[in-house]
């Protein structure tokens, strides 16, 4: 998981290059005030979404493993819940067709701001959209970056993948 202010996204680019199309995609979301929907970006595609947050225990975590997700706020409030997935229990399995996973359990909660964003592995679990006590506005952009096109190695820990290791 990567959650930073949209102007330092140049950290990041080394290892998801794709992130600049999706700077791009916000900037032209802003610019030219698209509505909702769905739009091709790069080498995936993405979303303009608006609504109204939802409490926490109204949603569940979702993970995707054929796509990273980066989520950008552009106006408004929303909290957001992270969790490691091996932290939680599963609702309902994987749907290759949505490229969804439905996960239940508790993590970090988080809030965001305009002009924040934040980028999502398979493993990592999230809940977005959310508030705490009140529900508040957003516009935010989702784009997703077909994993097969990074330029590193990304598992899902999905049964019959090979695990990788890592000594510290």
């Amino acid at each position: 998981m990567i959650m930073d202010k949209l102007e330092h996204f140049r950290y990041y680019q080394r290892c998801v290059p794709e992130i600049w199309d999706a700077v791009r995609f916000v900037e032209r979301v802003r610019k030219e005030q698209l509505p909702e929907g769905r739009y091709p970006v790069g080498k995936g595609f993405a979303f303009v979404q608006e609504g109204q947050t939802r409490s926490f225990l109204e949603a569940d975590f979702e993970t995707h493993d054929k796509y990273l997700d980066i989520q950008v706020l552009l106006e408004g409030s929303e909290m957001w819940e992270y969790a490691d997935k091996a932290d939680l229990t599963v609702k309902t399995p994987y749907d290759s067709q949505a490229d969804i996973e439905w996960l239940k359990g508790s993590g970090e909660k988080i809030q965001m701001k305009p002009g924040m964003f934040y980028l999502v592995y398979p493993t990592d679990a999230h809940k977005p959209c959310c508030h705490e006590s009140v529900p508040t506005s957003y516009r935010k952009v989702v784009v997703k970056i077909k994993i097969d096109k990074l330029l590193h190695r990304v598992d899902t820990n999905r049964p019959g993948q090979k695990k990788q290791s890592w000594s510290w």
